[in-house]
């Protein structure tokens, strides 16, 4: 009786399989860590949180911030008034997490409007090109919370900038966000 040979295995073949085998490994973890943040990982961010010091308060202000080319901006200040009882840092996360995956879908505007899930609250919400008149909700306020007055703190660095550009950025709802993707930054 005759007996089997063994394959025998070339170290080439070994070191193929083995960049092979890594390779899937990658993928398999970038697309599910993508999927776990919803976010492509690969993408930098474009919206990242930052503490500030409020010049006239004096106070650490948690802000979300938009990276523009080479240089990052302030855009939105996360205030009091906000639903749920989350830290500042979280928020700010939220908020910025939020608009990262809106950018694909071509975030346009920030505006607010009654909550469609609870009519008595506010929310501030993003237009984007993709979603047209449907608003993504950012966060929702506080029944107590004036809209108003919110949302001008809220996106009064995005305001302040603009004045710098010679845009007009009143307190106005919508505010127009394409000016702000598309200019590089003044520092």
């Amino acid at each position: 009786m005759e007996m089997p040979k063994l394959m025998m295995v070339e170290p080439y073949q070994l070191l193929l399989g083995g960049m092979v085998a890594i390779t899937f490994l990658t993928i398999g973890l970038t697309v599910g860590m993508s999927h776990a943040v919803g976010r492509n990982i690969l993408r930098s961010r474009q919206f990242t949180c930052q503490t500030v010091v409020d010049p006239q308060a004096g106070e650490i202000v948690w802000t979300v911030f938009h990276q523009n080319e080479a240089q990052s901006q302030p855009w939105l200040r996360i205030v009091p008034g906000m639903e749920g009882d989350v830290s500042p840092q979280s928020r700010c996360e939220q908020v910025a997490q939020r608009l990262d995956r809106l950018i694909p879908q071509g975030l346009q505007a920030l505006t607010y409007q009654p909550n469609v899930a609870t009519p008595e609250r506010h929310a501030v919400c993003a237009i984007t090109q993709e979603q047209g008149d449907r608003c993504s909700t950012l966060v929702i306020l506080r029944p107590d919370t004036d809209p108003t007055a919110f949302f001008g703190e809220l996106t009064a660095p995005l305001r302040h900038w603009g004045e710098a550009l010679n845009l007009e950025t009143s307190n106005q709802a919508p505010l127009d966000l394409q000016p702000f993707l598309l200019r590089p930054s003044t520092q």
